[in-house]
């Protein structure tokens, strides 16, 4: 099953990437609540400081571009991109200590955070090979509490008398 955390733009609006810390409910066999509420509220500290461009790392990288002509990035790297594989590892990880799947934050855009249980993961390799395997897939959504972006708009249409905090099946 396909677990989908869906990104929260009621904390910074579009400045930076957060995430609801609303306790999804299929990942209660998973995660305790206090797992949860520990790895996303880290996440979330964590994305700030990747994002926000008034950090000290980032100004640094930002002007230390500028001089250079952009060859600090070539040589040195740059904090923001250390800062995301960061990001990225530390799900991966979270996820592989809850014997969970995570796709890639930097795959998805930066709007959701996807977990895939193990369970039926054998009878699921097929899925982005095989449009009826897509079909076939339960996903979970969360949408974001006190928000009405496009996406929450469309899956409030299809179900009119889902709640806000009610998880929705729905297709990716």
């Amino acid at each position: 099953m396909l677990i989908r955390i869906e990104r929260d733009y009621s904390v910074s609006g579009d400045r930076y990437p957060q995430f609801s810390t609303n306790f999804p409910l299929p990942l209660q066999p998973y995660v305790s609540v206090k797992d949860w509420n520990a790895f996303i509220h880290t996440l979330n500290k964590k994305l700030f400081m990747a994002f926000c461009p008034w950090t000290i790392g980032n100004l640094l990288d930002i002007f230390l571009s500028i001089v250079t002509l952009y060859a600090s990035e070539f040589v040195f790297g740059s904090v923001h991109r250390k800062r995301i594989a960061n990001i990225e590892a530390y799900v991966a990880d979270f996820a592989r200590q809850h014997d969970l799947l995570a796709a890639s934050l930097r795959n998805m855009g930066f709007l959701n955070i996807v977990f895939h249980t193990k369970e039926n993961f054998a009878r699921s390799t097929t899925l982005y090979s095989s449009r009826e395997s897509v079909e076939n897939q339960s996903v979970q959504s969360m949408p974001s509490a006190l928000t009405t972006t496009p996406s929450n708009l469309s899956t409030y249409s299809q179900n009119p008398g889902a709640g806000v905090n009610e998880w929705m099946n729905s297709i990716l």
